[in-house]
């Protein structure tokens, strides 16, 4: 038996159409998804640049990697203090963002040098020890907690950080 035998031209439309329709349908998602992995090029294209070429994230990544001991009593109210915070907050806000999915680890891989380099510093880790245990100690959540969640995890800071033991960093904050 013939399925199409009784199919009026009327069927044949509606079939047609259904089958255009579909075809419609596979391009416009491939269209989508393509626009898609644009705009996420374009998005990670925005942070390195902000990461790499701002001038204060340019200066404070230059301090972190050529100037191991720059966190000191004299940090406090300096213009780098202003610098380094920028940075840090930033790196912050990208450790969100692949918290939360955001941006894939294909797209991390991209910023994870930046990201590891200043979480080995001894100056960074010594900053985010003393903001964290002052902002503890004055029930507050703690600044850059991805951050340091981040290098925790990672293995880069010590899993001892979140201790408030003192031989580990020098205290410069009143906690």
């Amino acid at each position: 038996m013939n399925l199409f035998q009784n199919w009026t031209v009327e069927n044949c439309l509606t079939l047609t159409t259904l089958v255009l329709m579909a075809i419609g349908g596979v391009f416009a998602l491939y269209q989508w998804r393509s626009s898609i992995k644009i705009r996420r090029s374009e998005f990670l294209k925005e942070i390195l640049n902000t990461l790499r070429f701002d001038e204060n994230m340019a200066k404070a990544m230059y301090t972190i990697e050529y100037n191991p001991s720059w966190y000191s009593k004299d940090f406090q109210k300096s213009e780098l203090e202003f610098q380094i915070d920028k940075l840090l907050s930033f790196a912050d806000f990208i450790c969100y963002l692949y918290d939360m999915k955001n941006i894939s680890y294909k797209e991390f891989v991209v910023i994870k040098y930046e990201i590891n380099r200043i979480c080995r510093s001894n100056s960074v880790q010594s900053y985010l020890w003393n903001l964290y245990h002052f902002s503890k100690k004055n029930n507050a959540d703690g600044l850059f907690m991805r951050l340091i969640d981040y290098g925790i995890k990672e293995n880069i800071i010590s899993s001892e950080f979140k201790n408030n033991d003192k031989n580990l960093y020098v205290k410069y904050l009143d906690f």
